[in-house]
């Protein structure tokens, strides 16, 4: 039985590199294709890691990179939704910078550019704009979590009936001020290749993209004949407060966000696989792994990372991921782990694309400053 407060997943979205629709995005991530490229770019540059994981054909011009991602992926999916124009929305975006290029742009010298109509609300707010009825719009800059915060950003205006329907989801373009961040913190992986839970992972890949979901109320998706993909839970988040990139070594604040689900009626146990944060970083993985360890103890649910195939996208992230949590719902397959072994963190990595039964999975990010976060979908 569900309640009034049900929220329910009608319409998805996203742009990566290995797909810049839901059909070809699954496709290419079931049959294990990878997005990542050498870039002559980057090369030319003096970039010490030259691979990495961006959309190719985007028409656009760099500095607009995260708006035009961003409103690829929420007119699929309000056209999935068709959720027509009399509602009133609400779009809840996450991001780390918003549009990167014009800060590196600036950064180079260029100061033509007001840097105020580039952030990551002011690419929000621009959104707002294009979509009909948006009543309200929120940005969230919570880095590799943001997509979970706009999730349950969304969840509680619908709840408390602010909106009729939510816009929620995540995106960050391709950024260079990112890749020399992460490369001067030795977390880039020398090899080119992202292996998430392997006992030879040597760190993570840049991506890049945009993922989006609709969220509505279970009454009015049903009164209108929508389409129900998925049930939304929600999201849990915790601060580690430990350090500015480093996750807690004890896992204690990842497991804090596992266990807040007991206070929501809602049975961690029954979970049927974990779309993990799975970085392929050293650290990160090892901290992951231990938690769900300790959380599930000797049966820990199956687990696998999309971070292999479209590398880490920021702030998209977590939506991207929402959106492979309920594609598997809706196929009954879990995706695999592209270049895993995982003896050392003796975690069931999924290797191989499987069906399964899946009525239950959770949505793990974990962001720099500790930022922890999981979201819940169910079956409908």
């Amino acid at each position: 039985m569900q309640s009034d407060n049900t929220i329910v997943v009608t319409g998805m979205g996203l742009m990566t590199s290995i797909g810049v629709n839901i059909s070809e995005f699954w496709i290419n991530l079931l049959q294990g294709k990878s997005g990542v490229s050498h870039w002559q770019d980057l090369q030319q540059q003096d970039f010490k890691y030259a691979h990495a994981c961006r959309i190719k054909n985007v028409q656009c011009e760099p500095v607009h990179r995260a708006f035009t991602l961003a409103k690829d992926a929420i007119s699929q999916a309000i056209q999935q939704a068709d959720c027509g124009n009399e509602k009133r929305f609400g779009l809840y975006l996450g991001t780390t910078m918003g549009e990167s290029a014009a800060f590196e742009t600036v950064a180079e010298g260029d100061t033509s550019l007001d840097l105020h109509n580039y952030t990551g609300y002011a690419v929000t707010k621009r959104l707002s704009k294009d979509f009909p009825n948006v009543n309200e719009f929120q940005c969230f800059a919570t880095a590799c979590s943001a997509g979970n915060y706009a999730i349950q950003a969304g969840i509680h205006a619908l709840q408390n009936k602010h909106i009729d329907i939510a816009i929620v989801g995540g995106v960050d373009p391709f950024s260079k001020i990112a890749m020399t961040g992460f490369s001067r913190s030795r977390a880039m992986s020398s090899s080119g290749i992202c292996q998430p839970f392997s006992s030879h992972r040597d760190g993570m890949l840049l991506g890049e993209g945009a993922g989006f979901l609709i969220l509505e109320p279970l009454k009015s998706a049903q009164e209108r004949g929508a389409e129900i993909l998925a049930i939304t839970k929600g999201s849990t988040f915790s601060a580690d407060a430990y350090h500015a990139t480093a996750p807690r070594p004890d896992s204690t604040g990842i497991i804090d966000c596992f266990q807040q689900w007991s206070n929501h009626q809602v049975d961690i146990g029954d979970t049927d696989w974990i779309s993990a944060h799975g970085t392929g970083t050293q650290l990160s993985d090892q901290t992951e792994a231990a938690a769900i360890q300790t959380v599930f103890r000797e049966h820990p649910p199956l687990v696998s990372s999309i971070k292999g195939h479209i590398g880490h996208s920021l702030g998209a992230a977590s939506a991207i991921e929402a959106i492979v949590c309920v594609l598997s719902i809706i196929h009954q397959t879990i995706p695999q782990t592209l270049h895993s072994q995982s003896e050392e963190l003796e975690l069931p990595v999924v290797t191989t694309a499987m069906e399964h039964e899946v009525n239950q999975v959770l949505n793990c990010a974990y962001a720099f400053g500790g930022l922890n976060s999981i979201s819940i979908f169910q079956r409908w």
